[in-house]
C-alpha cells in the first residue's frame, strides 16, 4: 500500500471532519429555541425512541409502505459503514479476524446490490427521477464504488474511491451522516418533552 495513498485518505478524511465541524458550527449560530410551554414528557426518553421505536415499521407509514426499499437502505448502509470499518483496519496496519472475512464481503456484497438498486429505482422511476438532483446520482455513486471495490481489498482505486467519499463528504447530501444524528436528537428531544414520544409513555404528571 503506497504511503501517498495512506497520506491521501487521512487528508481526506481531515477534510471531511473539519468540514462537518464547520457546518456544525453554522448550524449552532441559529441560536437555541426558546420554549415557554412547561415540560410534559420526558425529552431523553424521546431521544431514546426516535433512535429505536420511532425508526420501525410499525412506526412509520412511510416505511410500512415501502419495505424493500427500507430494507435495501438498511443493507446499503451496513455496507458502507462495514467498508469504513475496513478501510480503518486497512489504514492501522491490521487484518481480520478469519470468521470475520465471509461476514464482511457478505455484508459488501449486499450493500453494493443495495446501491445499485436504490439507483435504479431511482432513475426508473418516473417520481423518483423528478426529484432527483446530480447531488443524489453523485452520493449514491461515489459510496457504493467505495463498498464495492472494498470486496478487493485494499487496492489503489478502492482508496482513490474512499479519499473521493471522504473528500465530498461536506459538500454534499452525504452530510447526513452528521445531521441526521443531530436533527433526529433535536426531534426526539422536543417531542419528547411534549410528551409526544413515546407514545403514551413518559408523561410528568
Amino acid at each position: 500500500m503506497s504511503p501517498l495513498l495512506v497520506i491521501g485518505v487521512l487528508a481526506s478524511a481531515a477534510w471531511a471532519a473539519a468540514g462537518l465541524a464547520l457546518l456544525r458550527a453554522e448550524a449552532r449560530a441559529y441560536g437555541r429555541r426558546t420554549l415557554h410551554a412547561a415540560p410534559a414528557g420526558d425529552p431523553a426518553a424521546g431521544v431514546r425512541y426516535a433512535f429505536t421505536g420511532a425508526m420501525s415499521p410499525t412506526a412509520k407509514e412511510s416505511v410500512r409502505e415501502h419495505l424493500p426499499s427500507y430494507a435495501a437502505g438498511l443493507a446499503y448502509h451496513a455496507g458502507i459503514f462495514t467498508a469504513l470499518g475496513l478501510l480503518a483496519f486497512t489504514l492501522g496496519g491490521l487484518s481480520l479476524p478469519g470468521p470475520l472475512r465471509m461476514l464482511v464481503k457478505v455484508l459488501l456484497g449486499l450493500g453494493t446490490l443495495s446501491g445499485l438498486g436504490l439507483l435504479l429505482k431511482r432513475a426508473l422511476k418516473p417520481e423518483l427521477r423528478g426529484l432527483s438532483t446530480p447531488d443524489d446520482v453523485l452520493s449514491n455513486l461515489l459510496a457504493t464504488a467505495f463498498v464495492a471495490l472494498a470486496l478487493f481489498g485494499s487496492s489503489t482505486p478502492w482508496l482513490l474511491s474512499a479519499m473521493l467519499l471522504l473528500f465530498y463528504v461536506p459538500l454534499g447530501k452525504l452530510r447526513h451522516s452528521l445531521f441526521f444524528f443531530v436533527a433526529r436528537r433535536q426531534l426526539g428531544a422536543f417531542f419528547g418533552r411534549r410528551g409526544v414520544f413515546p407514545p403514551g409513555g413518559s408523561h410528568v404528571r
